[in-house]
């Protein structure tokens, strides 16, 4: 008989996350019977429940923003420092080796266990009033984050007025038209239909975001040593995979927003630095508090 496995996600058939999902299921459906629930939100939940579900062992597997475990692991906030990367290959030296090891050790503790980081996208503004070409243009507008503490300071440093919302509620409030701006990779602002409400897109790879892929630490503990090598392996598959999508997506979206008429640019150089200068008291106070987070950046 095998043995049952459930895996939870937060968004839709045409999310990258999601194929990326299926794409792992069928890598172990041969060793595991697997029940996939694609998107929490559809039943009411929010996307943030999928942290406390797979400690609970109420799901094995999941995977979420990195922002989202910031309450448990307050270290991670490092993947969200603004202008911290300069580009994806750089964010994803980052994530190997002693770093990886050091994130999945800390996560044993919350009985979680850590499978991959997922490339979340690269993130940009949105907004049905203006392009954010400087600093003035956030002023005065409503702007969606997570509900992560660290996003919204970002967001009230830089001048919006920050509407901390899951998924879940994001999806509503778009629906609605209850905010003025909101801030996520170009994946999302298609797949969640913002580009419905917001027509105003400015390119301006603020965070490098990614989402952890983790399994419950008890059910992974009580597998076969061969089972064990197996689930990590088809893992590094699968965060491959995911990777290479992720890489392709933004290319593929840019296209089709201009063909919808999408407002697009790229910050300009000399806004840029406004926007560095301002956040860069984030990176200070990050590593006054995790001093010993510096020795996995010393690369770069």
């Amino acid at each position: 008989m095998k043995d049952k496995l459930i895996i939870g996600g937060y968004q839709g058939a045409a999310s990258l996350h999601t194929k990326s999902i299926e794409y792992f299921i069928k890598e172990i459906s041969g060793n595991f019977d697997i029940n996939f629930i694609m998107d929490i939100t559809n039943a009411g939940e929010k996307a943030s429940s999928l942290i406390l579900k797979t400690q609970q062992e109420e799901l094995h597997i999941s995977y979420l923003l990195s922002s989202y475990f910031e309450k448990i692991l307050p270290e991670i906030k490092i993947l969200d420092l603004p202008y911290f990367f300069n580009n994806r290959d750089q964010a994803y030296e980052l994530l190997k080796f002693d770093f990886f090891d050091y994130i999945d050790n800390k996560l044993k503790d919350k009985n979680l266990k850590l499978l991959g980081f997922w490339d979340n996208g690269i993130r940009h503004i949105s907004s049905k009033i203006r392009l954010i070409k400087s600093l003035s243009d956030c002023e005065e507008q409503i702007i969606r984050t997570t509900p992560s503490p660290l996003h919204i300071d970002i967001f009230k440093k830089l001048g919006f007025k920050p509407k901390p919302l899951d998924v879940r509620d994001f999806k509503l409030a778009i629906e609605n038209d209850e905010i003025d701006a909101q801030e996520n990779p170009l994946t999302n602002y298609w797949n969640f239909g913002v580009y419905k409400k917001q027509k105003f897109v400015t390119l301006t790879s603020h965070i490098f975001g990614f989402c952890l892929f983790v399994i419950n630490y008890s059910y992974f503990d009580k597998l076969s040593y061969s089972q064990k090598e197996f689930v990590i392996d088809k893992s590094k598959n699968a965060t491959e995979f995911q990777r290479q999508l992720a890489t392709l997506e933004d290319e593929t979206l840019i296209k089709k927003m201009k063909l919808a008429n999408i407002k697009i640019e790229k910050i300009d150089e000399e806004n840029l630095i406004d926007f560095k200068k301002i956040t860069q008291t984030f990176h200070q106070d990050y590593f006054k508090n995790y001093p010993h987070m510096q020795r996995y950046v010393s690369a770069f």
